[in-house]
């Protein structure tokens, strides 16, 4: 192929890439934004991942008067929206079966791991009284909070437990939720009631539970009744991508996954750490979206392969390797150390795959400074390959140089021997 051909077709290709993204997250509604909404997954969503509801409309944007909440129901049930301070309204759901088998996954872990991994925070049943969240959530199937701070101990209930009325006086306390970190803050303008619905501040963010196959969301605005649906299944398109096809030595090699069952959180950009060797591991959040430790160095750090199965993952949520000669792991700002560690075991064949924006479903294995986790070593001779395998799809990562030609434009100049263009 000619070099100019070649040098067109790549930019194309970049510039479908980035338009592709900005499409595949345009919602078709004038006013219901819901974050599952995705073409490049054709709607779907699975297990335990939580989805983000927004009405931003016009109509009910005041945030110093008292105005009606927007009539949004899920599957025919009522899906209680929450006011925010930049007038659009908020609701996250997820599914009640998928919460719990997460949740047990970080009580198992003992309490000094609440608040890390899958940690939804703190069930309470639908039959709970307003006057201890603030309002009711009667046609939801439960629902679970961030804090237990001033609940009657008993009340609430974690992981697999029948869920039972809480009671008491919310009061704050340690934050427990580590599947909503960036909601929207709620309104708390003192002319309204909190987020217009009463909800107690410390509920929030607050999580509707509910059972469901698929899901058709609406928004009952008056004359223009606006839907979603959503399919709950295994995620198609799943795919991983390399960024060259061989690599000299010294390279950086840039890994990009696109699953959006990755996405557990839609507010917050999801990390994922992988044990790549024959000692697998999945971790969840081992590092914060910028390389600060969270569930990493204790009790949080949570092995969640012997979980996949149960929580609707297929072959997507674990990632090995085979270095072979060639390939070595390295540390970058979102991953900043070449070891993990759950106070007892160490794993130091890790790789860190990071979302590149909230509810993106798209993950890469370098930082901002394009820096990435693997990188080729500085001898590794030519020829040679390492593997990366996700999703049951292997990549081979191939050492060798490649060739480039560049045309400069000499229409109508002629040059002597020796000068120069």
């Amino acid at each position: 192929m000619q070099p100019k051909v070649w040098m067109m077709l790549s930019i194309v290709s970049i510039i479908s890439l980035f338009l592709g993204v900005t499409d595949a997250y345009a919602t078709h509604n004038s006013n219901l934004y819901v974050s599952a909404e995705n073409p490049s997954f054709n709607n779907h969503f699975a297990g335990s991942m939580v989805i983000e509801v927004v009405v931003n409309d016009s109509d009910l944007k005041d945030i110093d008067d008292g105005i009606g909440e927007p009539d949004v129901t899920i599957n025919g049930k009522d899906l209680r929206m929450v006011q925010g301070t930049d007038g659009s309204w908020y609701a996250y759901f997820a599914n009640l079966q998928q919460a719990k088998k997460a949740d047990q996954i970080v009580a198992d872990a003992g309490m000094a791991a609440e608040g890390e991994s899958l940690d939804f925070g703190v069930f309470c049943s639908s039959s709970t009284a307003s006057s201890v969240l603030g309002t009711s959530f009667s046609q939801t199937q439960g629902v679970a909070i961030p804090r237990s701070g001033g609940l009657t101990p008993g009340s609430f209930t974690n992981g697999q437990a029948t869920f039972s009325e809480c009671t008491g006086t919310l009061t704050g306390g340690t934050l427990k939720n580590n599947v909503i970190r960036s909601p929207k803050s709620i309104n708390t303008n003192p002319s309204v009631l909190p987020g217009q619905i009463g909800l107690d501040t410390d509920a929030w963010p607050i999580i509707q539970l509910f059972s469901f196959d698929d899901v058709e969301i609406k928004y009952n605005k008056p004359g223009q009744t606006q839907v979603v649906n959503l399919q709950y299944d295994e995620i198609p398109n799943i795919s991983m991508t390399l960024d060259r096809s061989n690599y000299p030595a010294g390279a950086e090699v840039f890994v990009t996954i696109n699953d959006i069952q990755l996405n557990q959180d839609p507010t917050d950009e999801d990390s994922w750490t992988f044990n790549i060797n024959s000692t697998k591991r999945t971790f969840y959040q081992a590092y914060t979206e910028s390389g600060s430790d969270s569930g990493n160095g204790g009790a949080g750090l949570i092995n969640i392969i012997p979980h996949l199965s149960s929580l609707d993952f297929e072959d997507n949520g674990e990632l090995t390797m085979s270095l072979g000669s060639i390939l070595e792991l390295k540390t970058n700002d979102d991953q900043p150390d070449a070891f993990v560690t759950d106070g007892t075991n160490t794993f130091s064949k890790i790789v860190t795959f990071v979302e590149t924006s909230p509810n993106s479903g798209i993950f890469r294995n370098y930082d901002n400074g394009k820096k990435s986790t693997i990188g080729v070593t500085s001898n590794a001779p030519r020829g040679q390959t390492g593997t990366i395998t996700y999703n049951d799809e292997s990549k081979s990562i191939l050492t060798g140089s490649f060739s480039a030609s560049v045309e400069l434009g000499t229409k109508g100049i002629s040059f002597e021997p020796g000068t120069t263009a």
